[in-house]
């Protein structure tokens, strides 16, 4: 491991690491006497396995937290689909009115994180996440045959860009056999510090795909699914891991989404339908927060 490429990578991850690695790089240079040499190498030994034992995170950025697989609330998973505009003020205030209610937001400026970086949804994304909730960069994967290098190039953009907590994975594979790209996929997303992954299959996936994501969505469809078609769409993946996303639904009850939150730790209701179900927030937003908030 070369001295450069040791100091690009740890620089990465943080202050404290980074100053590790200067001391690294004196220590080569042959500058200290043999027994203090040896002292320091102990201590950067120490420091890199307490680093790798804890996890780092891309960007330290205050007010924000990973989900806890363990919760027992039940949150909201929102496809920030659109441009930014007074709508996104308006869940501020949601997420302010029900602060127990946690929110993940799937940003997406063009079919990822576009061409050009935008100031607008660099801002944006700091307000969220100065209020805790967590910011998602939207990708697709081409249900497993979209190129990992275009995936990774894209994870960067948003981690340079517009400092994401995470990566939201569309178009993922229901089959098995896509177990290791999916695997490789997210191995990449978190080594360049998109700690948080979900992957979005919208239906049922073996445990073989589910697996390598912080949470799925295993329903994206118009409409409540049947209570007794349930347990087959969840298959096995705990609540913790599961979420689910309705649209079409041009009223809500509350009955139905206390019965559906039992099963998905993230929800998503939305009156919006086809072609476009997130050209807007739902209508019902502000009800829907409060029915989490009350469970």
């Amino acid at each position: 491991m070369n001295e450069r490429f040791v100091d690009f990578k740890i620089a990465k991850r943080g202050m404290n690491q980074q100053k590790i690695c200067i001391v690294h790089y004196h220590l080569n240079a042959g500058t200290m006497p043999a027994n203090r040499r040896i002292e320091i190498s102990i201590l950067l030994i120490i420091s890199i396995l307490i680093s790798a034992a804890i996890g780092y995170h891309y960007y330290e950025i205050s007010g924000s937290a990973i989900p806890n697989k363990n919760t027992e609330t039940t949150g909201l998973i929102i496809p920030l689909y659109f441009d930014p505009n007074g709508s996104w003020d308006y869940l501020l205030e949601i997420h302010q009115q029900f602060p127990k209610v946690p929110i993940m937001v799937i940003m997406n400026p063009d079919n990822g994180p576009g061409q050009n970086f935008s100031s607008d949804y660099l801002n944006w994304t700091q307000k969220m996440e100065g209020l805790g909730i967590l910011v998602l960069g939207y990708i697709y994967t081409s249900y497993g045959n979209r190129s990992i290098d275009v995936v990774k190039n894209q994870t960067m953009e948003y981690l340079d860009w517009y400092h994401v907590n995470g990566i939201f994975l569309d178009e993922v594979s229901d089959n098995a056999s896509y177990g290791q790209y999916y695997e490789n996929i997210t191995d990449m997303c978190r080594s360049t510090g998109a700690e948080y992954i979900a992957g979005n299959p919208g239906t049922s996936v073996p445990s073989g795909i589910t697996k390598y994501f912080n949470i799925t969505v295993l329903y994206e469809n118009p409409g409540v699914p049947p209570a007794a078609n349930i347990s087959n769409i969840v298959n096995g993946t705990p609540r913790s891991g599961s979420a689910i996303i309705c649209y079409d639904i041009e009223s809500l009850d509350e009955s139905t989404v206390e019965d559906i939150s039992n099963y998905f730790s993230y929800v998503y209701f939305t009156n919006y339908g086809m072609p476009d179900p997130y050209e807007s927030l739902p209508v019902y937003l502000c009800q829907e927060a409060s029915i989490l908030s009350n469970r």
